[in-house]
């Protein structure tokens, strides 16, 4: 088998209700960029990238179209179904823009699966039992504001959320103790300032919310101050941002840095090195929650098969993308949640169990190739 022809579609998805985070970053808008790979087997594969602005990850929409640029030329003519040597590939023809090769190395499992007939979850290992538990991201803003979205969330189901906060210390510490007053049984709570702490503020905050039950993730910029935060308090802590390649996980096993790490698909570079860094994280039996920055069904699908081929006691929570309804109706088969109980499982149909809807993606803004 042969690609042929590679396609690249962009997606520009309104939220005029803005998205926020630390530091007074806000969105009203995300970017979406598909990919499709066409083969001489008459088989087409789907991938694809969402990112937040250039101020949340060192990604940007502009940034991986040029990335596929200057990729896709390099894999014409080459056999989809050997993945690692397209990773190879592309980490030899341009160094750095993990989020660029994300979606060409996920339209590839997504042919490796419609070839053999089997989903994501079996090719990267196995389906293990259970159902995967959704996080929830109520974002920063008034603690009324974040009471109100915390209930709506809860009742819809969830019982994983994880708090955005602003970065001011006494604010968060009174949004963390008016949050923690409706807590439930059986909910658990990731306090995330998305890296808006300095290390002095994140070591104020957690002396003073030493009694909450909670995960602290990512709370400063650089993984020295994470490092150095983790080494002082008694919290677990989750690192996220920084976990941008399969060595950074090798790195914070040997420094023994997080009790829990969120792999984000696109972050990594794609499905090959999150499934690499799934196997050191297994290996050294540290809990996981499997996400991405966002997308459609497609991004969903991949999502969802990567954290089912996780053991059941090691896969702590996912992120649904169409949590905030940006891409519904890309795709065909987006998977809802079960019973209204914010868990869900990884579809059974083969690849990554998407196919975007015809006529939904319009025009390709750039092709590679001819057809086979």
């Amino acid at each position: 088998m042969k690609i042929t022809r590679i396609s690249v579609f962009q997606i520009v998805t309104p939220f005029p209700q803005g998205y926020s985070l630390s530091r007074g970053r806000t969105w009203t808008s995300f970017e979406s960029t598909i990919v499709a790979i066409e083969t001489d087997a008459a088989i087409v594969g789907w991938g694809e990238v969402q990112t937040m602005g250039g101020n949340y990850l060192p990604a940007f929409a502009k940034g991986a179209i040029a990335a596929i640029d200057e990729l896709a030329p390099h894999l014409i003519g080459e056999n989809p179904l050997q993945i690692d040597r397209i990773n190879y590939l592309m980490d030899h023809f341009l160094f750095g823009h993990p989020y660029g090769k994300s979606p060409i190395d996920m339209a590839c499992w997504d042919i490796l699966g419609k070839a053999t007939g089997m989903p994501l979850c079996d090719l990267l290992g196995g389906r293990f039992e259970g159902g995967l538990d959704l996080m929830c991201d109520p974002k920063v803003g008034s603690i009324e504001a974040m009471l109100a979205e915390t209930a709506a969330f809860r009742e819809k189901g969830y019982r994983r959320m994880s708090l955005k906060l602003g970065g001011n210390v006494a604010e968060d510490v009174s949004r963390m103790r008016a949050i923690f007053e409706h807590a439930q049984p059986g909910e658990e709570y990731y306090a995330d300032c998305n890296r808006g702490w300095t290390r002095d503020q994140a070591l104020r905050v957690m002396r003073q919310i030493r009694d909450l039950d909670v995960y602290i993730e990512q709370p400063c910029y650089s993984y020295e101050d994470c490092l150095a935060v983790r080494r002082r308090t008694d919290h677990p802590m989750i690192l996220d941002e920084i976990v941008d390649s399969p060595e950074m996980v090798m790195r914070i096993i040997a420094d023994s840095a997080a009790d829990l790490i969120n792999i984000k698909i696109s972050r990594v570079g794609g499905l090959t090195k999150a499934r690499r860094a799934r196997d050191m994280c297994v290996t050294a039996g540290i809990p996981m929650t499997i996400q991405d920055v966002g997308g459609s069904g497609i991004v969903q699908g991949a999502i969802y098969g990567l954290a089912q081929s996780v053991p059941k006691e090691l896969r702590h929570s996912v992120y649904n993308p169409l949590a905030r309804n940006l891409s519904d109706g890309f795709t065909d088969a987006p998977i809802p949640i079960q019973g209204g109980g914010g868990v869900v499982e990884a579809s059974d149909r083969p690849g990554l169990g998407q196919e975007p809807l015809p006529g939904s993606l319009g025009d390709p803004i750039a092709v590679y190739g001819g057809r086979g």
